[in-house]
């Protein structure tokens, strides 16, 4: 599985295509590898023959009918916030704007706003009085706008400041996002490259194109006009949102500085995650790519890929436990399908426990079996009492090998396997089961290893520790945000 060739094929395209719009947001391109099958195809070499124009009419049917409604929908949102939002518009000078998701089903069940993206910085930023608004990305409200209504009586009573794209809308903005819809699946047409394996998944991801590559792209270039913005902090998968975004600002503004924060653990895998020079060049990428350890920084010409700070991991490196157990604890995904694949998997033990993926409803995953237990608590309270961990597509895995907990990834029966583990310790804290039968020998195996080798099992922990982790001190935020010339 030759992934270099695979990337590098990517950049070749991007490379001879006009820098607009429509390409920057292909999904195709993007290669995501949840959204488009194309990086699978390419890298196990499947193809099969398809009639272009069926599947073309096919594709563009969805892509209308998906397009269209959610239109619908966002100006629905639109006018619920000029109804129901109340907050005075914000100041803007000597701010720092944090760009993040606002998830709006899990906003009215708490019924308050809890922003869990860069806990820890907030407290900083208060201490030393130094000013910040969010830039919400609002998720959860496209089947039904009007869950608004409550959303943003929360959102009122909260004291910090926002600045959501419907304030910056106009009405020509809705005739730019219609326009854009209209033309999307005919401007993908140009990037046909007379690859059959290629241009079958191109014309099939039309339909696979999401609204907000459309409504972020707007709300990047009204950001672009206002005055005393310097510098944006985004949580970064760098997806569709954030390349639209990104690109509304840099074609419109040069004066913007953009970081992205990927502070979370990665895949190789994860193909649209990585920033290349070339995306510099398409004016989609942000200036410098802040990340959750030294393994994930890259070498670039044009883009500054620095350490970040692990805000969401602070409980690595506090953890502890005093003696061994021998539990077994499943990590669900969000990919539900692998998670029901493991879930069948380990009908052969006696006892596990299983923490279900937050993202996903439980009800999904269907009936369990007899042997597993749902549990809730805290992930490192449950790896106290611990030793194997099973899991598949799951950043948690890194935590769990860095808490010294041993770990079997199960390789995704459909699709690329997301791993985030790499080759150090393969074998000794981790291994792949490809199948179900591999996962009672490599339990037998792994657990025999650290049985006779706790002192290096504990040895590779601190390796992933040092290199997938930086400790969430207020020195190191402090370094990472740039705050020593503010304070």
């Amino acid at each position: 599985m030759n992934i270099e060739l695979f990337k590098e094929y990517i950049i070749n395209i991007k490379k001879t295509i006009k820098v607009d719009i429509y390409n920057i947001i292909n999904v195709t391109l993007i290669s995501n590898p949840y959204i488009t099958k194309f990086p699978k195809k390419f890298l196990f070499k499947e193809n099969t023959k398809e009639n272009r124009t069926l599947l073309f009419i096919k594709s563009i049917t969805k892509f209308y009918l998906k397009q269209f409604y959610i239109f619908i929908t966002y100006f629905i949102s639109f006018v619920l916030f000029k109804f129901f939002y109340k907050k005075e518009k914000v100041n803007l000078k000597n701010s720092i704007l944090i760009d993040i998701f606002l998830l709006v089903d899990n906003i009215k069940k708490d019924k308050e706003f809890k922003e869990n993206y860069f806990m820890g910085l907030y407290k900083v930023l208060e201490k030393y009085n130094e000013k910040y608004i969010f830039l919400p990305r609002v998720y959860g409200v496209n089947k039904n706008p009007f869950k608004l209504i409550h959303f943003f009586k929360i959102i009122n009573q909260d004291k910090r400041d926002f600045l959501f794209e419907f304030e910056l809308l106009s009405f020509i903005n809705f005739v730019e996002i219609f326009k854009m819809i209209l033309l999307y699946p005919f401007k993908t047409l140009r990037l046909i490259q007379k690859d059959e394996q290629f241009d079958n998944e191109l014309i099939k991801d039309i339909a696979n194109q999401g609204f907000e590559s459309f409504s972020r792209y707007i709300f990047g270039k009204n950001i672009a006009k206002l005055k005393d913005i310097e510098k944006i902090y985004s949580w970064s998968e760098f997806q569709v949102v954030e390349r639209s975004f990104n690109y509304g600002i840099r074609s419109n503004n040069l004066n913007i500085e953009l970081i992205a924060c990927q502070f979370y653990l990665n895949y190789e895998i994860y193909f649209n995650s990585y920033v290349d020079d070339i995306d510099f060049e398409m004016l989609s990428s942000p200036h410098k790519v802040l990340v959750n350890g030294k393994y994930y920084l890259l070498d670039r010409n044009k883009i500054k890929y620095l350490n970040g700070v692990s805000l969401r991991y602070n409980n690595i490196f506090s953890f502890s436990r005093k003696e061994e157990k021998n539990s077994i604890l499943l990590l669900g995904s969000y990919i539900e399908k692998d998670t029901k694949y493991m879930l069948e998997s380990v009908g052969s033990f006696d006892s596990v426990l299983f923490k279900n993926h937050p993202a996903v409803d439980i009800k999904k995953i269907g009936k369990l079996k007899q042997n597993i237990r749902v549990v809730q608590s805290n992930i490192y309270e449950l790896f106290k009492d611990s030793n194997i961990v099973i899991g598949t597509a799951s950043g948690t895995v890194v935590e769990a090998v860095t808490c010294g907990l041993s770990v079997i990834i199960i390789a995704s029966q459909d699709n690329l396997t997301a791993n985030p583990l790499v080759k150090h310790g393969k074998g000794k804290i981790w291994d792949i089961a490809f199948n179900k039968d591999d996962i009672q020998k490599l339990y037998n195996t792994l657990l025999r290893y650290r049985n006779d080798n706790i002192d290096e099992i504990k040895e590779i922990a601190f390796w992933y520790r040092e290199n997938f982790f930086v400790e969430p001190t207020e020195e190191n935020i402090i370094k990472a945000f740039e705050l020593e010339k503010n304070i």
